[in-house]
Order: structure tokens, then sequence, then C-alpha cells
């Protein structure tokens, strides 16, 4: 028997108490005792086949304020079972005994106490202490997703359950019932978490130590989309998963999942008790804001994901690609030739976009006072709400008056979808703000993307349905789109397909990473820069639904050492992980835009380029979280004099050079200007000009012995 603890037999009552308690255990107190806990109205915590309900106990002017939860009738074979194995009371008690006396959460037990007749089990019931305000994971989750809370929040809340977690395993209890609902903890008025509570221990089992699969076990019964169930394993095990604890919760979670939507069947007449708030929204509605990286987290791993495409979504990308592949490929081939071919005028064809929310929105308006002749982006996300729609308007308003070329982009979520009167008077109400002095606006956001609420044509589709309308109304207005996301064509097509009858296009948007191959001039197959866009031209030309303009409206580098706030490391970051290899420094990010504006643009193929963006601890040009305030990288200098010898010059042509070495010639008024570097090399002559003098990237005048990695300006 454990240390403080004695045996209480009442009548026909009969079990164990901490003698601390036992006062409170005698048979005049617990007459009725059952009829009290199955009949009470006030203080029912849970009201099902086991019912939970708050008991104030009194002897000799001493007051217990206990929880039980009496357990309810069963079946013969459990009795038979609970007979030998001790019933579920009584295992609660011992493992909640166990657990308390070595640190970790649950509530204080006071003493269990079973009515046997024989071999049947009339009666029984747990009583531990009654904590005030707790919460269970499961409400705090559900309340956390109706009010669309951040995902920072979600991730620390994950750390908290955790760390508990794997102290409770360490110690050798396998919970075999971790439902959210069976972890609860106080929240201070402050927001801080107290010690998570484990609760519903009967099923318990204490080990010396436990298995990798029983460990997993008790993951697959937490509620999580798939991608912060792996954060919250990635914490437990301090980032190091082992492949064997993930394949067996991945197939445990199956299984339950399955066991869950059997409930019906299995138990038709009993009915589930809901939470005080309510219930969880289906998985592939949870929608959740990064706002460190500013984008929508993945909730959903791939093999959760695939089960919520539909058909029609790979219907409609074969059938696109089929229709419209012979005629794409052709136009490619045809254009392919005419890069660099034309002169161009660069004037307005550079842009950054700003931070309207999350950001000092007068310091980001500053800095672009440096940036001579750029042009800006603006976001609209519709799950920002109205009072962020109103600050954005009036931001539109006043980047206007001031002279700049404003366009702005309607960002969806998945209530967009759920809530089309919503995503229509969001829309509504911005155009007939700004409507008249916006360049372009892009309809929806990386829509091949779950993660941003579209999963499949006929979302796309409901999206744009109001847009048809407003296109009457507002006829002056660039509609652009379908704003898909990196090197995946076969989408663009399809979402170019799945535009609603009566909407066209002005431009085809893309957002046109390339940072998995490094440098811009690095290959994807057959594919570089260059080819990404001379396709997106002819993509632009062959299909029906847009004009043949090409906007890149989203591009940028991951930077190294930003952690959760870069795009590729957002939501959660290892303790002590390597660098993503997608990452670069902040020189490369540099070095890499400038070629990459040069080489989209020159070329002939893209007409515009947003810069994403001005401010970004994690991918702008300008670190705001920098030591001492905000910081201008490398980069930002870099753009500064990039626009200012190059902004509104005239792109003449391109020099044959050896492999991997680039020259391109512009115009700027009287003067020619030759920009050259390499990609992986370095180069040191004969120059292909005779110039006057050089500057660096940085605008610094330098004497040329080789130009490598880093653009370099010829003055001629």
């Amino acid at each position: 028997m454990n240390r403080g603890v004695e045996k209480l037999s009442v009548g026909k009552l009969q079990g164990q108490v901490f003698s601390d308690f036992k006062s409170f255990f005698d048979e005049e107190s617990l007459g009725g005792f059952g009829e009290r806990a199955r009949l009470a109205k006030n203080g029912v915590l849970s009201d099902g086949r086991h019912r939970v309900v708050v008991l104030d106990l009194e002897k000799d002017g001493k007051r217990l304020k206990v929880a039980v939860k009496a357990f309810g009738r069963q079946g013969f074979l459990k009795d038979r079972y609970d007979f030998r194995k001790g019933s579920k009371a009584e295992r609660s008690f011992k493992a909640a005994t166990f657990l308390k006396s070595r640190g970790v959460g649950t509530p204080q037990p006071i003493a269990y106490f079973d009515c046997w007749e024989g071999s049947r089990l009339v009666e029984s019931f747990y009583l531990s202490d009654y904590v005030e305000s707790l919460v269970s994971f499961k409400d705090s989750l559900i309340q956390a997703y109706q009010e669309r809370a951040d995902c920072r929040f979600l991730v620390e809340r994950l750390g908290h359950i955790a760390s508990a977690i794997r102290r409770m395993h360490d110690l050798g209890f396998w919970h075999r019932d971790l439902g959210n609902q069976n972890m609860e903890f106080q929240v201070s008025s402050d927001g801080e978490w107290g010690e998570v509570q484990f609760i519903d221990l009967n099923r318990g089992r204490i080990r010396e130590d436990l298995s990798l699969k029983e460990r997993a076990q008790d993951f697959s019964r937490i509620r999580l989309p798939s991608a912060f169930l792996n954060v919250l394993a990635r914490i437990y095990w301090g980032g190091n998963l082992p492949r064997e604890f993930t394949k067996e919760m991945i197939f445990r979670r199956r299984g339950f999942e399955w066991w869950e939507r059997s409930r019906k069947w299995r138990h038709p007449f009993r009915k589930r008790s809901r939470g005080a708030v309510g219930s969880y929204p289906e998985v592939q509605d949870i929608w959740i804001w990064d706002r460190e990286s500013a984008q929508a987290s993945i909730t959903m791993e791939r093999y959760e994901r695939k089960r919520y495409y539909s058909l029609a979504r790979h219907y409609k990308v074969a059938w696109s690609v089929l229709k419209f592949a012979g005629k794409v490929w052709r136009e490619y081939r045809r254009q392919l030739p005419l890069a660099y071919q034309n002169r161009i005028n660069l004037k307005g064809r550079f842009g950054v976009a700003l931070e309207s929310k999350d950001l000092d929105f007068n310091s980001q308006v500053d800095l672009l006072k440096e940036l001579e002749g750029v042009s800006v982006l603006l976001r609209f996300c519709h799950h920002e709400g109205m009072s962020h729609w109103k600050e954005g308007v009036a931001q539109v308003k006043s980047l206007a008056a001031s002279g700049h070329q404003v366009m702005i982009a309607m960002v969806q979520d998945r209530g967009a979808v759920n809530e089309p009167d919503s995503w229509a008077k969001f829309l509504s109400f911005v155009l007939e703000e700004v409507g008249e002095v916006v360049t372009a606006v892009e309809i929806c956001h990386a829509v091949n993307r779950m993660k941003w609420g579209v999963h499949g044509p006929g979302d796309q589709a409901a999206l744009l349905s109001p847009v048809v309308q407003l296109q009457e109304k507002f006829p002056e207005i660039t509609f652009t789109g379908p704003a898909c996301i990196d090197f995946e064509y076969h989408y663009v097509l399809s979402a170019l397909e799945s535009a609603p009858d009566g909407l066209r296009y002005g431009a085809l948007s893309h957002h046109l990473y390339v940072d998995r191959r490094g440098a811009p001039e690095n290959f994807q197959g057959k594919f570089s820069t260059l080819e990404k866009c001379g396709l997106l031209r002819a993509i632009a030309k062959v299909v029906p639904a847009c004009d043949d303009q090409v906007i890149i409206s989203e591009v940028n580098w991951p930077l190294e050492g930003a952690g959760i706030w870069s795009p590729v490391t957002a939501t959660h970051v290892d303790a002590g992980a390597p660098e993503h290899p997608l990452s670069v420094s902040e020189f490369d990010y540099g070095v890499y835009m400038l070629r990459y504006l040069v080489i989209s643009v020159c070329s002939g193929f893209v007409d515009r380029v947003y810069w994403w963006r001005l401010v970004a601890h994690g991918f702008g040009l300008v670190d705001e979280r920098a030591e001492g305030g905000w910081r201008k990288r490398i980069a930002y200098n870099m753009l500064r004099v990039f626009l200012e010898q190059l902004g509104s010059a005239i792109f003449v042509e391109k020099l044959e050079m050896v492999d991997d070495v680039y020259a391109l010639c512009f115009e700027r008024d009287d003067e020619k200007i030759l920009m050259m570097w390499c990609n992986g090399r370095s180069y040191s002559g004969p120059w292909p000009v005779d110039f006057k003098y050089a500057l660096n990237a940085s605008g610094e005048s330098i004497e040329i012995k080789e130009v490598g990695d880093s653009p370099v300006y010829f003055f001629a």
C-alpha cells in the first residue's frame, strides 16, 4: 500500500483513501453518496455514461471540494476483468498516486471506492481534489481555431504540452487514452499556462521504460492537424524523431481515426458530450496564420493532404495540360530565341512589397525614398477583418497620393471559401475604395497550395465568381492571376482554365521562386529562370483567359539564421538544427536579386517584378529585428544602386560571352552602361567594352581585375 494511503470500508463501499482525508469518509458522510453524484444538477463537469461532478464534503467544520467521477455500469465481461485487475476507479487512484508522487501533474487523488455484489460492479467512484478553472487542451484548441489564433500561440502551447508528456513517459507511465480532453491546465490572467494536469488515468500502465511504440500510441490519440502533431513530436524528441516512432504514430493515428468514425455504429444510442466552446472544425478547414513568416501555416503533412485532394482537381489539371500543352510548347519554342532581342525601357518595371499590418508603415514609406522609381505592392488579407482593411485602404491612398504606382493583392483564407458572402464583401469594399488609384489587382494567392485554403478548382471558381461582376463595374482595373506559386505550370494552366465565364485576366501574375536551385541561372531540368519566364510568357499568349502580359508578384530568397521568421523554416525550428539548405547569406541574397531582376525583365518575358518584401527579418531587404533598430541589409543598398543606375535606363542587348559569364548593355541618356557578372566562376577579361570607370553592386568605385558572382557596372 502506498505511504499515506489507508483502506476504506464503509458499508458496501470499499476502497482506499489518503490518510489526510479519511475523516471525510464515514458512514454518515457517504450515505447516499452515489445518488448525490448521479443526480447532481449543479457542478456537473461532464455528463455521459461516466459522470463527473463537483461535490462539497463537510465534516466537523472542515470542508473539502472534490471532483467525483462516477463510472457507469458495464457489461459482464468487463466486470470480470475489473474483478481481477481492479476497477477503473481503483486504477485511476493508483495511477494518479504514482504520477503525483513523482511530480507529474494530475489533480491530487483523494480516494476511490467500489460497491461489488459478487463479481458484478454496482457502483464505482474516483475522487480527486477539485482544481478551479482548469481548461482542457481540447477546449483551448477549439477556441484558438475559432479566434484564428496565430501560429506562434499554438506552437508555444504545443511545447508546453510536449514537455509534460515527455516527463510522464520518461517516468514509465503509458496513458493509453491521451486525448486532448485528458490534458488540462490553468490559464493565468496574463495568458501563462500552468502545469499540465493529466486526467482519465484508468487505462494507464506503469512500466520500467516505455517502448517507442507505446509512446507513439499515446501520440496517436492527440487530435491535431498532422503538421502540428509532427511539431509536437519534434519538440518531445528534441528534434530527433526516431523513424520507428513516426511510422508507428502515423499507423496508430489512422487506426484511431477509423475507430472514431465507427463510433456511431458501435454505440448507436450513446451521445457524446460536447465541450463548452463547441466542436473541432474539420481538419481541412483549419487555417492558421504564421505572422513571423507572413504566410499561412502548413497544417497537414503530405499523407494527410492527399485525402482532401478531389478527383476533380487531378482531372482538371490533366485536361488543361492535354488541351494547352502542345500550343504552349510551340509558342515557348518560338519565344525562347527572342530573349534579350528587344530594347526595353526599365522605368516602372521593378517594385517591392510592404507590410500593412505588423510593421510601422511610415518607417517603410521612408525607406522607399531611397529606391528611385520603385513601385509598391500591398497585400489585403481576408482573415484580418474590416479594421485592417480600412487601414490598408488609407495606406494605398497615401502611397498613390505621393506618386507611387500601387498594385494590391487580395489574399484568401479558408474562411473565404466557406463564407463566400464575407469574401465578396471584402473584395467589394476594397475595390470600391481604391479601385481608381491602383495599377493592378491580383485576385487570390498561391492557389496551388492547400495551406492557402484552396483545395481544388471548385474552390477557386467560387472565389473568382464575384470578380466577374466587379470587372464589369470597374473596367479600368487590371485584374491579374491566377497567382500560382513555384515552377508548377500545369497548375497555372488548370487555374486559368478554371476561371469562370466572363472573367479575363489583364495579366498573368505568378509567384516564381527559384531558391531551390540557388542562383537564378541554375537549371531545374532544362529550365533556368530565363526558360521559366519564357514559358510563362508562352502560357500568357496561348491561354484565352488572360492577356499576354506577365507579372512576377512575389519572389525572394530565404536568409540564413532567420529561424522561424524564414519562409522555409517557419512554424518551428528544432534546437541545434543545421541551417536549411535553401537559405543564403545576405550578400548572396543581394546579388541573386539583381541577377533575377535583370534576367526576368531584360529577357522581354516579364513585364514587372515585385520583391517580397521591403522589410522582413527572414526574407526582406531590411531587418526589423536587428539589434539597435531597423538595419538596411546589403541587398537594400544593392537595389538602391541598381535603380539609380538602371531604373530608368533602356536595355539594349546581351553580349555573347563565355559560359556562365553575363554582360548586358544599357543606355541612360547619353551614357552606355554594361552590367556584368558570373555564375559560380570568375572572369578577368578581355572586357567587352572600353570603359571610363566601374562601380560594384554597392555603388563603390573599384578597379576591375576580375568579375565574380556580384554584378559590376561599367560606364563607357
